[in-house]
């Protein structure tokens, strides 16, 4: 067997593990989450939390495998703690490292590796987050990365762990402490009775242990002094963390002495946790206090914890020298250290704190809030606080007391992994709110589907599992199945639309992408599809093909209808012109009102013609396609011109402005003409004037065509553009009322639009848009 590797760092890597106190210790569900959460991510059967000693690989957590450790030097994750990235191994049995490794050509029969390094702030290797498959495969970008966060989160595991072993140790010293303490310490239980005395209690009291222990707290009471007690240890019922009294306590000898007591319940079992002392003792005392000071100040380093008092009046605070190490701050008097102390605290947070003061002084409100302050460097740190006010014999809060603990690390690692958490939800849901998804071995064999798979097939999973979807869906096998086969084999990407057949025999479109997964040969063995469901998307095609096909029907019908209507309505008018050419010319001397008749017969008859020709026209709009050109505006508006407005009696202006574009002209010389020939038409002055202007809008192009005639009253802006509708009456001026409709209709059906400025008997302008 060949010789594993060393860490240049070997001999730190096992201090620091051993720090961790961790091997061999029982499994937790905070790290068999993460080994079930890698296991998900990266589809494989086993996952591993992987601690390396000098000599074995040991699992913390370990997810689909019985063994809990292994030798190091067969471990594959030795070499993983030899890097810095994640250390994969896609085929074990063709790697020259690992093909007769034990692990390989037995169980678990490891075909493929992939881990990630456990390693700690000061970038020593402790073991490795592995997944561990039985197949060969490849991780992608995004599974490797989120292998990398996850063993991140169990480094900040065993962070949290090693301190709550700090934590412990330093508990086990403060029991220490209570132990050697000269103070009386005892817990009461919720019925009263002594559960617990230290034993400075019995020595004070003279009581043995045994007496002591099982005995009603009040039986010790002095008589005078036991409505006072009961009324403060009432207090702990409606709130508050800690009451302190004085009172009267039995001797053993009989006699009494005075104990000044601080008492706290334990939130969960109810217990009072009891400190008193013998205050006829005081210099005793003192010292006592200064000894437990010193013992507390190296309890809270390690824990990482400091404590404070307040006082009201003077404005006072002092800190421990715990509590300046966690702030980073440098001893100050206690006259400058509470508005140092303010300036810490964050802006946003520094309201909370004030309200949790201000209560705790007015009311007597104890507290326990969560806050953050701002170092010199702009760093933040996280602080839990707890504060408890105390009271004179007038009842009114003199000072407050209480301890803050360092919450930062905690806090952030809670804060990481709660968004970790929600990224892969998030990622998960939207995958399968968004996609049809599901995985094939390399013979076609369904290994995974989703539920939206399951959904749109209407299979359950467990009768899609291990079956070919070509035999289950049977309409894949008739779109092409061949082509899509001979291109996923050959590794390439197949895309396209796919129809398939339900279980309750209904049909479903999907659009789909095949990808193949291959292995170091470049072979696929396994292909993922993702799809999307577009059934609704070719049912409303295949409506839209019926009604297109449908309306080129009536279109053309239509326009064999309006050629024989035009055809037969415009016969009997021709018939009838010609005649009255015919008597006129027949009957020279004619009386001048019968010649009067005559030409307004035909004038009718020339207007019904035009009317015909008008009512085609508007009903053709928007139902020939054509195609754009490119137009010299100003050219194509000199051409309407010269054919439509008089030579004498106009005056006519066209704007530099005009661009060349891209469009229909047709159209255009169409709306032109009808609104210049309609200026010209109604112009009631001796000189008409008639302008044209451009101007260029975001998508459109505006064109204004303005007239000095007689304008256009408000209440028909509207109604000019109706089909049939004039003004003026058809015996005074000749017009069908349809040219403004057809322009309208022109302009609306390209996306434009077309409005009247005028004033009645001073001029009219016709502004319009096209797009561009």
């Amino acid at each position: 067997m060949k010789k594993y590797p060393i860490p240049e760092n070997e001999v730190k890597r096992l201090e620091a593990l051993k720090k961790y106190s961790v091997m061999d210790t029982l499994s937790e569900k905070e790290y068999d989450a993460i080994t079930q959460l890698a296991s998900f991510i990266c589809k494989t059967p086993i996952a591993l939390v992987s601690l390396i000693d000098e000599d074995r690989q040991w699992f913390k957590s370990r997810f689909g495998i019985d063994a809990t450790e292994t030798p190091r030097e067969i471990s594959f994750c030795q070499y993983t703690i030899m890097g810095d990235e994640v250390f994969e191994v896609p085929n074990a049995t063709e790697d020259l490292l690992f093909s007769d490794n034990p692990l390989v050509t037995g169980n678990p029969d490891i075909r493929f590796y992939a881990g990630a390094p456990l390693r700690t702030k000061e970038g020593l290797n402790m073991g490795s987050l592995c997944v561990i498959d039985t197949e060969p495969k490849n991780l992608s970008d995004e599974q490797k990365n989120a292998l990398k966060l996850l063993a991140d989160q169990v480094v900040t595991l065993l962070d949290s762990r090693m301190k709550h072993s700090d934590f412990l140790e330093s508990q086990k010293e403060l029991q220490n402490f209570i132990e050697l303490s000269k103070d009386l310490v005892c817990i009461a239980n919720v019925n009263g009775l002594f559960y617990k005395v230290n034993p400075a209690f019995t020595k004070v009291l003279g009581y043995s242990k045994e007496e002591l222990e099982g005995t009603a707290f009040v039986d010790f009471v002095h008589p005078d002094d036991l409505a006072d007690t009961s009324k403060e240890v009432e207090k702990l019922v409606t709130g508050e963390l800690t009451v302190s009294f004085v009172n009267r306590f039995r001797c053993k000898n009989g006699d009494y002495i005075a104990l000044s007591w601080n008492t706290s319940p334990d939130p969960i079992t109810g217990n009072l946790y009891c400190i008193a002392r013998n205050v006829t003792e005081e210099k005793a005392a003192e010292q006592n206090l200064i000894d437990r000071a010193n013992l507390l100040n190296e309890s809270q380093n390690i824990a990482k914890i400091g404590s404070w008092k307040y006082t009201i009046k003077s404005h006072d605070l002092i800190w421990s020298e715990g509590h300046y190490q966690i702030f980073e701050m440098d001893n100050l008097p206690a006259d400058q250290l509470f508005q140092a102390f303010k300036n810490r605290i964050h802006p946003d947070d520094l309201e909370k704190m004030d309200k949790s003061t201000e209560n705790a002084i007015k009311i007597g409100e104890s507290f326990k809030i969560k806050y953050r302050i701002v170092l010199n460097d702009g760093s933040i740190k996280h602080i839990l606080e707890i504060g408890q006010p105390f009271k004179n014999e007038k009842g009114e809060v003199i000072e407050l007391k209480g301890i803050i603990q360092d919450i930062t690390e905690i806090t952030v690692a809670e804060q990481e992994l709660i968004r970790k958490s929600k990224e892969i939800r998030d990622i998960r849901s939207a995958l399968d709110e968004s996609a049809i998804v599901s995985i094939s071995d390399k013979n076609g064999l369904l290994t995974y589907v989703n539920e939206n798979f399951c959904t749109v097939s209407k299979y359950e999973e467990a009768e899609l599992i291990g079956k070919n979807q070509r035999d289950i869906t049977g309409y894949f096998v008739k779109v092409g199945a061949k082509a899509i086969l001979n291109t996923i084999v050959n590794g390439d990407i197949w895309k396209g639309e796919i129809r398939n057949l339900a279980k309750d025999g209904s049909c479903y479109w999907e659009r789909m992408t095949i990808v193949p997964f291959k292995d170091d040969q470049n072979r696929p063995y396994q292909y993922i599809s993702i799809s999307t469901d577009i059934t609704d998307q070719k049912i409303a095609e295949e409506n839209l093909t019926n009604v297109l096909k449908n309306l080129e029907k009536k279109n053309k019908e239509l326009d064999e209808f309006a050629y024989v209507v035009s055809h037969d309505l415009k016969a009997p008018l021709r018939a009838i012109n010609n005649l009255a050419e015919w008597i006129v010319e027949d009957m020279p001397t004619m009386p001048q009102d019968v010649s009067s008749n005559f030409d307004l017969l035909r004038g009718r008859v020339l207007r019904m013609e035009n009317l015909i020709n008008g009512v085609l026209e508007y009903s053709r709009i928007g139902r020939v396609e054509i195609e754009h050109e490119t137009i010299d505006l100003k050219s194509m508006l000199h051409q309407v011109i010269d054919s439509i407005v008089p030579k004498t009696g106009f005056e006519v202006i066209i704007g530099d402005e005009f661009p060349i574009i891209e469009s229909e002209k047709i159209l255009l010389e169409q709306v032109f003409s009808n609104l210049i020939s309609n200026a010209v038409k109604y112009n009631d002055k001796l000189i008409g004037k008639i302008e044209c202007h451009y101007e260029s809008l975001p998508g459109y192009h505006q064109f204004t065509v303005t007239d000095n005639g007689p304008g256009i009253a408000e209440e028909y802006h509207q109604k000019v553009f109706k089909i049939f509708q004039t003004i003026v009456a058809r015996d005074v001026k000749e017009s069908t009322g349809v040219g403004l409709s057809i322009v309208k209709k022109i302009i609306e059906e390209k996306g434009g639009i077309i409005y009247i400025e005028s004033v009645e008997n001073e001029g009219c302008s016709f502004i319009f848009t096209f797009p561009k």
